[in-house]
């Protein structure tokens, strides 16, 4: 964490491609409020495009776990999540508790 000439905060935020998995360059960020996960336009060296990635701030409430499990069951699709993740992780209960 570092703090701009202009006394906000600064954090590194890491990025990952919703259509392949991959983590994309990590880049520092003004602490904003932004809702946890949040989806951001950016190049991906993996497939060669303009992507959708997940933001995962670090000690954020949206980790990397939480992305592997909406990119392992597919919630990402066009690199827009189908479900919004509070409700992606109810409905991924409602399927376990079924097994």
């Amino acid at each position: 964490m570092r703090r701009t000439k202009d006394t906000r905060l600064q954090k590194l935020s890491d990025f990952y491609c919703t259509k392949c998995g991959h983590k994309g360059i990590p880049i520092i960020r003004a602490a904003k409020a932004r809702e946890p996960g949040h989806l951001k336009k950016l190049f991906c060296l993996y497939c060669g495009d303009e992507e959708n990635m997940v933001e995962v701030k670090q000690n954020g409430k949206y980790t990397l776990e939480d992305f592997l499990k909406e990119f392992n069951n597919g919630n990402f699709e066009n690199g827009e999540r189908k479900l919004p993740y509070k409700q992606f992780l109810a409905e991924l209960r409602k399927k376990e508790l079924k097994k």
